[in-house]
């Protein structure tokens, strides 16, 4: 059967969009390629995504293993029909268990879904064996010696061998293999990890976003063969009450990392079972495979079964074939690894990829306070004057290090020279030069570092004296009652983990030269205070490892123009023939779709938002004289996109003056007037008034959501039907171009152009804009039955340059309107048709 007539399993008829969809995604997965896919809001995206992958799984799982080298090297002149027998031997092995791992562990998920999850199930408990040796409270956040950071030796950290002892280098190395392999480990290689089987690693921005994917993965055939485990931080899957109630994601890290250490005084948690209780794990696996779960679903299982779910979730990765997680735990390097994930020969789908490169540049961007990192030196000096004399092998000698390169950084936010007090990027090679710290070895101390656990070990130092402190000033006030308390000390009155930032500062500088750039700003007016950053400019690198190790990379998401980007700053060096771009048109007629340019307001002012004229006044009673005009002819609701919320701010208030001619009152006889709020818990509320408003009885009273590019409304809000009849874009959401980051990015693409006649930089520019417009004008049509106009406001968008760079099922029907009488003749005639 070819796969033109092979059937994808979809839950219902797909449209010819989705069969297409689903066909190119089968074939770029089967020939290894990186797919650019986009697939309009509304046209069953997911659901596409999830049967083409899973079909190409199934599909996959039918073929024999790949050849592969024989375990044992042939031997000098043996013939090539021996060594292809080998091979071939070796394949048939790997079949054989292969087959023999999938029936074992089918047969065991059988006979769990025989059994009903919501009976309650005793779990008998198991006994720990406790360290006998009980830590003092000073000693519980004493680091182990430092026993080696030679170049070419082994580095580690024991509390075990005494340097001062007899033994030899070499003997006391041993010794602390020894006894690292002797500590229990949650993360250790699967005994089978020969015949690891082809795996999908699903990722989207949020954890919502996951949850809707596993459900429609649930409502197809493929749910009853597919093992899918959901993968998320502790915060979200910690089911141990004392640990969870610490709120702080970091601070719940810690604090269950704690409760491993032997001889913990808190410890160890009951929901963790030993690592070697291979019976309790695998039941967690068990249930957890038995259904398609959401990340819910897998703590109420870990609840019934006191086994942690976070721990379990990622055992069970192993044995599943579909894991879903968050955008961060796939990208960030250090995640990816402390979660066991091996991308090797795996499929990875990044979803809602519109705005990756913007996410991976954030996540590897450490900026730091001149307070945070003050701060820091007063922790990190506190915690060496307590241990100084207990500290053995080379821990004083790092601390100290550290401490002084804390101190370059203070002063470098703090000159003695006033004139050095300015704005500044520099390479990192430059800063560490001026910094006089160029001498030091980063790889060093980032070892260091890792190996032993300063952060975590200082973090509960700190935690532990703020305790103290408190209990004394307690203490004071009950002595003294009408005598004031002593003010808290300055350097453990926040919870912030400074170190910990500082750590992450360190490892940036690690990076290729060429890769970022180290931005020094002394604040602002309205955002006082020195801070430094590390900015990542090239997100290809940092992306790289995964490029190189995944079989095959699908990116989608429902709007990805302008793909140039992807092709320039995300994949320069892949061979353009390995990446596919597909874009699929919408499910709705084109007659449920207006789009058009408006070139000047009813006056005939010509309507161009650029940077100098967003302050004339007669240009923003312009755009509202154009606004109140629409809201005659748009029904139900209009939802407008400002550039940014100072912008929206300035016009609403000139709306709301005498002066404008009561521009705002007009519109509020026919809309209900309502702003996006800067404030992140007000969000929901403001668009279920928007809604109810929209609901109301009075029909020819509806509503308008004045909104920002970019901001909450923008991206992951279903304006559908009568929430978004007509979407308004005011201007084109142009960054500061006197931004020093922003300058910075656009001069790096300059220069990494391969063709030096085309102005990469402000081609970025220019990209960097439209992906913000374009994900705000995609909120409107929702489904195939859905209809909306789109108003671009601003001569620009007539432009050949930015018309191109619209998505294509908008972008291939834009009608350009020199004359508002001809928008408002179209408008009225779209929506009259539509009654």
């Amino acid at each position: 059967m070819s796969l033109e007539t092979k059937p994808f399993g979809f839950p219902f008829e797909p449209y010819g969009i989705q069969k297409d969809f689903m066909k190119e995604l089968y074939n770029v997965l089967d020939q290894g390629k990186i797919g650019i896919f986009e697939s309009p809001t509304g046209t069953g995206k997911s659901l596409s995504l999830i049967c083409g992958s899973l079909k190409w799984l199934k599909d996959h799982d039918r073929k024999d293993p790949e050849p592969t080298e024989p375990v044992i090297p042939p031997k000098v002149n043996q013939p090539d029909w021996i060594t292809a027998l080998q091979t071939k031997s070796q394949g048939s092995r790997k079949k054989a268990r292969l087959e023999e791992k999938r029936r074992e562990l089918k047969q065991r998920i059988d006979r769990v879904r025989k059994d009903d999850l919501n009976i309650e199930i005793t779990v008998k408990s198991s006994k720990r064996s406790k360290e006998s040796r009980q830590l003092g409270d000073d000693d519980e956040f004493l680091i182990d010696d430092y026993v080696s950071d030679d170049e070419n030796g082994p580095t580690t950290m024991s509390n075990k061998v005494n340097t001062n002892s007899n033994l030899s280098k070499e003997v006391q190395a041993l010794l602390a293999k020894f006894e690292s392999k002797k500590k229990v480990s949650y993360e250790d290689e699967d005994e089978d990890s020969d015949v690891e089987e082809t795996k999908i690693y699903y990722a989207s921005r949020t954890h919502s976003q996951l949850t809707q994917f596993v459900h429609e993965v649930s409502k197809t055939m493929y749910a009853e063969d597919t093992f899918e485990v959901s993968l998320a931080s502790r915060k979200n899957m910690c089911i141990n009450p004392d640990i969870k109630k610490l709120g702080n994601v970091t601070k719940i890290n810690e604090a269950c990392l704690d409760l491993q250490k032997s001889g913990s005084k808190k410890g160890p948690c009951k929901y963790l079972p030993p690592a070697d209780n291979t019976a309790k794990w695998n039941e967690f696996r068990d249930h957890a495979l038995a259904k398609v779960r959401d990340i819910e679903d897998l703590v109420t299982v870990g609840e019934k079964l006191s086994t942690c779910p976070y721990y379990g979730s990622r055992n069970t990765a192993k044995s599943a074939r579909l894991i879903v997680l968050p955008y961060q735990h796939l990208l960030h390097t250090s995640t990816r690894e402390s979660l066991g994930i091996s991308l090797k020969d795996n499929i990875v789908i990044i979803d809602e990829a519109h705005n990756l490169m913007e996410t991976i540049t954030s996540i590897y961007t450490v900026s730091l306070t001149l307070q945070q990192i003050q701060l820091a030196w007063n922790q990190l000096n506190l915690y060496i004057q307590k241990y100084k004399s207990r500290l053995l092998g080379k821990n004083v000698v790092y601390i100290k290090q550290i401490l002084n390169i804390i101190k370059v950084l203070i002063r470098h936010l703090q000159p003695t020279d006033i004139s050095k007090k300015k704005d500044s990027v520099m390479g990192v090679n430059e800063f560490l030069h001026a910094s006089n710290i160029d001498h030091i070895n980063m790889f060093k101390i980032k070892t260091y570092l890792d190996v032993s656990s300063l952060s975590r070990k200082l973090n509960g130092f700190v935690d532990k004296a703020k305790e103290k402190e408190e209990e004394e000033r307690q203490k004071q006030r009950l002595l003294n009652p009408k005598a004031p308390l002593p003010p808290a000390s300055g350097s453990l009155t926040t919870s912030t983990l400074t170190l910990t930032q500082i750590e992450s500062f360190l490892l940036a500088l690690t990076n290729p030269d060429k890769d970022g750039r180290i931005v020094t700003s002394f604040g602002t007016a309205e955002n006082p205070g020195a801070s430094i950053k590390y900015m990542l400019l090239n997100p290809a690198d940092a992306f790289r490892p995964i490029v190189e190790e995944a079989k095959s990379i699908v990116l989608a998401g429902g709007t990805m123009e302008p793909v140039s980007d992807f092709f320039n700053h995300l994949f320069p060096s892949i061979p353009k023939e390995r990446i596919s771009h597909f874009s699929c048109g919408h499910i709705i007629p084109p007659t449920n779709l207006s789009t058009i340019t408006l070139h000047e307001g009813p006056s005939g002012k010509p309507l161009i938002f650029n940077y100098e004229s967003r302050q004339d006044l007669k240009l923003m009673d312009e755009v509202g004289h154009s606004i109140a005009n629409l809201c005659n002819v748009i029904p139900d609701g209009i939802v407008c996109f400002f550039p940014s919320f100072t912008y929206l701010d300035q016009v609403y208030k000139r709306w709301s003056s005498i002066e404008s001619g009561g521009i705002l009152d007009r519109i509020q006889k026919r809309k209900k007037v309502f702003k996006e709020p800067r404030e992140s818990n007000q969000v929901e509320t403001t668009l279920r008034e928007y809604s109810l408003q929209i609901d109301s009885p009075d029909k020819k009273m509806g509503a308008m959501l004045l909104c920002v590019v970019n901001g909450k409304m923008s991206e992951g809000i279903n304006f559908s039907d009568g929430l978004g009849r007509g979407v308004i874009m005011i201007g084109l959401p142009f960054a500061n171009r006197g931004s020093v980051e922003l300058l910075e990015k656009m001069k790096y693409a300059q220069e990494c152009s391969n063709d030096g006649t085309v102005n990469a930089g402000t081609e970025y520019y220019e990209n960097l804009c439209m992906r913000g417009v374009n994900q705000s004008i995609g909120r409107a049509i929702r489904h195939k039955g859905d209809y909306a106009t789109i108003v671009l406001l601003d001569k620009r968008y007539g432009t050949p340059r930015i018309g191109k760079k619209l998505p294509k099922w908008i972008g291939e029907h834009v009608e350009k309107c020199d004359k508002f009488g001809l928008v408002m003749g179209k408008t009225a005639k779209f929506f009259r048709e539509k009654q």
